[in-house]
This record gives structure tokens, C-alpha cells and sequence, in this order.
């Protein structure tokens, strides 16, 4: 009996191995996809694949950025939070660069991709301090 009780942990454990590396493979990419998108929009190449990607790159790239800085959340709540984010981000900054008259495209992705740069930092933990890193964790079991 303690095979067949081993048995569904395993496979539980098997399964969630499996649903990481395929979370951690379709963001990956999805991040060479949006990659291309960007330097298919800012070279000037006639592609029909340009406006595509250009497209999603505007899309994925605050998306993964926001999904990877809300880690700490249930999954539903990151895509959903990442998803509208990313658009909110999106409309503002299209927004800015239309009321300043200097829209272009290759300013847009420019702008997207440093804001996507400063939120994939902010998730990552880059600007703690010493002093947060130093603090010691009490274990309450003990």
C-alpha cells in the first residue's frame, strides 16, 4: 500500500515539473517572438510579418515584464493584472507621445521596451538595499 499511496504524489509532482517548464518555455517564446517584433519594427525591412509582431512585442513585452514582477500572485490574478496592464501601459504612452507630436513607431517600441525593462527590474529585486538583504528571517517553528 505505500507504493500506490507514493504513486499519485508523484505524479502530481511529475506534473507540476512539467507545467513549470512549459510556463517557463512559452514565455521564452513568447519573448524571442516579441524580440523579432521589436527589431522588425525599428529596421527598415518591408516584411509582411513586421506589423504582426510589432504588434504583439507592444503587447507581450509589459505583459511578461508586469507577469514576472507580480510573481508573488495567484496565476489568474498575474495574467489578468499583466494583460491589462500591459494595455493601460500601452495607451498611456501612445497618449504621451501624441500629445508631445513626436508619434512615431520606432518611439513607441523605444518607450515600451524601457518601461518593460524598469518593470522586469522592479520585479527582480535590484534596487534593495544592503541593509534588506542583511535582515535575518526568524523561523517560526522553532
Amino acid at each position: 500500500m505505500a507504493r500506490t499511496a507514493s504513486a499519485p504524489q508523484s505524479q502530481r509532482h511529475d506534473r507540476s515539473s512539467v507545467r513549470a517548464d512549459l510556463t517557463a518555455v512559452v514565455a521564452g517564446a513568447a519573448l524571442a517572438v516579441s524580440g523579432a517584433g521589436a527589431v522588425l519594427a525599428c529596421i527598415p525591412l518591408d516584411s509582411p510579418v513586421r506589423a504582426p509582431l510589432g504588434l504583439f512585442f507592444l503587447i507581450a513585452a509589459p505583459a511578461e515584464a508586469l507577469f514576472f514582477a507580480l510573481r508573488r500572485r495567484e496565476p489568474l490574478t498575474r495574467a489578468v493584472a499583466s494583460l491589462s496592464g500591459a494595455v493601460l501601459i500601452d495607451l498611456v504612452i501612445a497618449e504621451i507621445l501624441a500629445r508631445a507630436h513626436v508619434r512615431s513607431v520606432r518611439g513607441e517600441i523605444m518607450a515600451i521596451a524601457v518601461i518593460s525593462f524598469l518593470l522586469f527590474l522592479a520585479g527582480t529585486g535590484v534596487n534593495n538595499s544592503t541593509s534588506d538583504r542583511s535582515r535575518k528571517v526568524k523561523n517560526p517553528k522553532t
